[in-house]
């Protein structure tokens, strides 16, 4: 079955740092699930002002990506769990992540590219922000 795309806005949780998610099979037009993201841990950084850190898991559920978007003042790094995770950052490559591999992205980079690489199985991200304290976690890129 054909299936067409759409994505989902950012969730405006303070925690959330993207979800998205494709149209179900043309016939049933029911969305697929979208990203869950799942809070950790959350602390201030007293030895640097103004910061934080926030740990969280990302289940990314079969064909789900996330509209390109920034991180405006974070740190991000992440770590693959299970299944495989494509990325894009900036002008680099396209990259599709195994389990045990890790990325990081610089404040303000471009995450082009952030999907779940399979069309068959899951994938499951453990991040970890640090992330400047007042400043919005995702915008989404102006297209």
């Amino acid at each position: 079955m054909r299936r067409s795309a759409r994505a989902l806005a950012c969730t405006a949780s303070l925690f959330a740092i993207m979800a998205a998610a494709l149209l179900g099979p043309a016939a049933s037009q029911q969305p697929a699930p979208a990203t869950k993201v799942t809070p950790l841990t959350k602390h201030p950084l007293p030895e640097f002002p103004g910061h934080e850190v926030t740990i969280l898991t990302l289940d990314i559920p079969p064909g789900v990506s996330s509209p390109a978007h920034r991180h405006p003042g974070h740190h991000v790094f992440g770590y693959v769990l299970e299944g495989s995770y494509k990325i894009k950052v900036d002008q680099g490559p396209e990259t599709v992540l195994t389990k045990g591999q890790t990325f990081h992205e610089a404040p303000g980079q471009l995450h082009a590219v952030s999907a779940n690489a399979s069309q068959t199985e899951p994938a499951k991200v453990l991040v970890f922000m640090v992330l400047e304290s007042g400043k919005p976690i995702t915008v989404p890129e102006k297209q």
